[in-house]
């Protein structure tokens, strides 16, 4: 009898993330590893079963809260969540069957954290949406298309964290890797003014 061997999880940015580097401009950080659990549902059922294992909920569809310690939970839609970075909590998800009206949402994304002096101009060159226009204290979460992939936003004071489809990551990751490449390196700068940034960096 052979014991039983899980597989290794590879993250879908692994073959690009290692062949490309980092980029002066704009740093570039492979998150697809990170416990992450989704979940959607019916009427109130997934808010209700979320907020009935402790966790916090934004109180408006395209905000995300930070947990406790660490990692984030973001609200994609009424009734749709996102939980990232908490290896406890997703944990605690995942052994607690949901009731009959919420279902889990198998989440393989592809993400990855941009920063650096160069994400300003990045982000006008490969998405349509101005992010400098919102206001970081109401923790928005945009939906959107960068370089023709759909994406998950939450951006931050001083970097952005980005989800999309793990089969479409390594083109994102490519396409995003080559408009970074050509950009200078400007003076290190916030990319929203002091007084809209959040306290707390996606």
């Amino acid at each position: 009898m052979h014991a039983f061997v899980a597989p290794v999880a590879v993250s879908p940015l692994v073959e690009v993330a290692f062949a490309n580097g980092k980029p002066g401009a704009v740093v570039f950080v492979d998150h697809s590893l990170t416990p992450r659990y989704g979940c959607k549902g019916k009427g109130k059922g997934a808010a209700q079963w979320l907020q009935s294992l402790g966790l916090p909920l934004p109180a408006a569809p395209n905000r995300w809260l930070p947990l406790a310690e660490e990692g984030l939970i973001a609200r994609l839609g009424m009734q749709e969540f996102l939980i990232d970075g908490n290896a406890d909590v997703v944990a605690r998800l995942q052994a607690s069957p949901p009731p009959a009206d919420v279902a889990a949402v198998l989440r393989q994304d592809a993400a990855l954290e941009l920063s650096g002096p160069g994400l300003s101009e990045l982000l006008l060159q490969t998405c349509a949406v101005d992010f400098a226009a919102l206001d970081l204290a109401e923790q928005p979460v945009v939906l959107t298309r960068m370089t023709g992939v759909g994406v998950t936003v939450i951006p931050g004071a001083s970097s952005y964290r980005i989800w999309c489809d793990g089969t479409y990551g390594a083109a994102l990751w490519e396409s995003l890797y080559a408009v970074a490449a050509d950009l200078p390196e400007p003076p290190a700068q916030s990319l929203h003014s002091t007084d809209r940034s959040s306290e707390h960096d996606a």
